[in-house]
């Protein structure tokens, strides 16, 4: 596993070295150029800012939208008339790019917080709703049917079964979402923020930076990759038992 990362990891590297040898520093900057803009923003603290700033943002959005779309799974769930009403509703939103929102949330809400919060919330809500909605309806309703027939109460089933058949899809859905989430983020930066890596970024394009640029788009990778560990780490806790 590690071997096939390392080989995927060098022939990346080639294929950027080879990109910026043809089409020059410009449109592709060396690698060299990238690392030294890394160490002189490392020392100067404007890295570590603008990963914390962006990584707030994210952590505060998914956690709202992962918490709304289990809630609304599971209030869909329990209703099928509800369900059956809201589907096409859901269904319609679900199609609306989120990433058209910002100025919208930007006119409601303005440049603060609140609207770039509510981006990354949305982004990532449909997203786990979607996979939280079919863990719901993959529960083996015979296995809940025996554990009534011994006596269990609504809160063990929930515990013992639904919890634990549900968790790998929210999880999956966290790991689908995260990507995009920090798309949304970026993109909120890019609009309406002082720091962060989505206003690094505009900053870089607006002095035609591409070095900048570059930097920005690496450092955002970084955070997806961090992310995604933590997920995976957090899923092996969580995921133990299955029903």
């Amino acid at each position: 596993m590690l071997l096939a990362k390392a080989m995927g990891l060098a022939a990346f590297a080639s294929v950027w070295v080879l990109a910026n040898r043809w089409v020059g520093d410009y449109w592709v900057p060396g690698i060299g150029q990238v690392t030294a803009r890394f160490w002189q923003e490392l020392l100067a603290g404007k890295l570590l800012a603008d990963l914390w700033a962006t990584s707030q943002l994210l952590m505060a959005g998914t956690a709202i939208g992962a918490v709304l779309g289990c809630a609304l799974a599971c209030m869909l769930r329990l209703s099928a008339r509800l369900d059956a009403m809201m589907q096409p509703f859901i269904t319609a939103i679900m199609s609306i790019p989120k990433l058209g929102l910002v100025p919208l949330l930007v006119l409601w809400f303005g440049t603060g917080w609140a609207p770039k919060v509510m981006l990354v919330a949305l982004t990532v809500l449909f997203i786990v709703f979607s996979l939280a909605y079919a863990g719901l309806v993959t529960v083996n309703p015979r296995l809940t049917m025996t554990a009534r027939v011994f006596g269990a109460t609504p809160l063990q089933l929930t515990r013992h079964i639904v919890i634990p058949s549900v968790l790998p899809f929210i999880f999956t859905g966290l790991q689908v979402a995260l990507p995009w989430a920090v798309s949304a983020a970026l993109v909120a930066e890019y609009l309406a923020a002082k720091v962060g890596i989505g206003h690094g970024i505009e900053e870089a394009r607006q002095l035609s930076d591409s070095v900048g640029v570059y930097y920005g788009i690496v450092l955002a990778t970084i955070l997806v990759l961090l992310g995604n560990g933590v997920l995976s780490i957090a899923r092996r806790f969580a995921i133990k038992v299955q029903p």
